[in-house]
């Protein structure tokens, strides 16, 4: 099975070939995005080990770093999460234009994510996530929201949680 690195870089390929700039531009961006977060762990596993004060100790810290498929599909998330605020924007400056290429990108971008869970999957779900922590009501809901947002991370979309929670505590 490829890993998302791979996949990213074989579709951008493809894309390339059927001369797909906007996918080609998209993909581009992520890759950058997942190229700059490695970047940014080798530097501080660099820096951690003592950087030139000990090269050799430094050097292995470097070399085992690596970004699992779960830091892959996280940074995925964020640039697709960047994506949706820059629309709204786009469309409260009256740029649709703007906004339909965002929101094309947001379409390119949530293929290379797990699907996501709808409302209806989540609430029994977090009903028995609710009836754990013996939360009573909505001023409860500072208990449960770490633990839903922990369980359902990268499944399910903050705002969606954050109102099945609302909804199944009032």
């Amino acid at each position: 099975m490829l890993n998302m690195h791979q996949r990213l870089q074989n579709d951008m390929k493809d894309a390339m070939r059927a001369r797909d700039q906007l996918r080609v531009d998209t993909l581009r961006m992520a890759m950058n995005a997942i190229k700059s977060s490695f970047d940014n762990q080798k530097k501080q596993a660099y820096d951690a080990a003592g950087g030139e004060s000990n090269m050799a100790a430094s050097q292995a810290a470097v070399d085992a770093v690596s970004l699992s498929e779960a830091q892959m599909i996280d940074i995925i998330i964020k640039e697709v999460k960047r994506r949706r605020e820059s629309v709204e924007m786009y469309r409260k400056g009256n740029r649709p234009e703007l906004a339909e290429k965002e929101e094309k990108e947001v379409v390119i971008l949530e293929a290379y994510l797990p699907r996501m869970l709808s409302a209806d999957e989540l609430r029994p779900q977090i009903a028995a996530i609710i009836a754990q922590s013996g939360a009573k009501g909505a001023a409860d809901m500072n208990k449960v929201m770490p633990v839903v947002m922990q369980q359902f991370k990268g499944r399910a979309d903050g705002r969606i949680l954050n109102q099945v929670v609302r909804e199944l505590l009032s």
